[in-house]
């Protein structure tokens, strides 16, 4: 089975737009709502790498998140520019730039990454598995001409 470019950005933006409603506490921060929304969207061997270099797994990331509900109302997402970069029979790996607004854990609040992600289909009609995310930061430049009106 192939995954469709459409399944894969509906992904990417639903789970971007899950995690900046959980920060900004604009959802319910109970357990069903975290795992049906973030946790059963990644891979039990979550690799995910920041921009600074620190990687966790899915245990880390469920605790970090967990910790960090409504706590920053201000806190946006947007997602720009996906590309399907490679498909094969169950695997896709997808780049996207993530665009940050009011960030609290960043040096700079509003920010901008590149990130690489690898997806895996479930089939069955379900929607793509989160095997790995790496992110980098974009150039100074890029970022300070971006549009943060989101």
């Amino acid at each position: 089975m192939t995954l469709r470019t459409e399944q894969i950005e509906a992904t990417i933006h639903d789970i971007h737009e899950f995690f900046t409603d959980w920060v900004g506490g604009r959802c319910p921060g109970d357990d069903a709502t975290f795992q049906k929304n973030a946790l059963d969207r990644l891979s039990d061997d979550l690799v995910a790498i920041m921009p600074g270099g620190r990687s966790f797994g899915k245990t880390d990331f469920e605790g970090y998140m967990k910790g960090i509900y409504a706590s920053n109302p201000a806190f946006r997402i947007k997602i720009r520019d996906i590309r399907v970069r490679h498909t094969g029979a169950d695997l896709a790996v997808v780049n996207y730039h993530e665009w940050q607004r009011d960030a609290k854990d960043s040096d700079d609040p509003n920010n901008g990454r590149i990130t690489t992600m690898v997806v895996r289909d479930r089939g069955k009609g379900r929607e793509p598995e989160i095997l790995q995310v790496h992110e980098t930061w974009l150039p100074d430049e890029v970022v300070k001409n971006a549009d943060f009106e989101f």
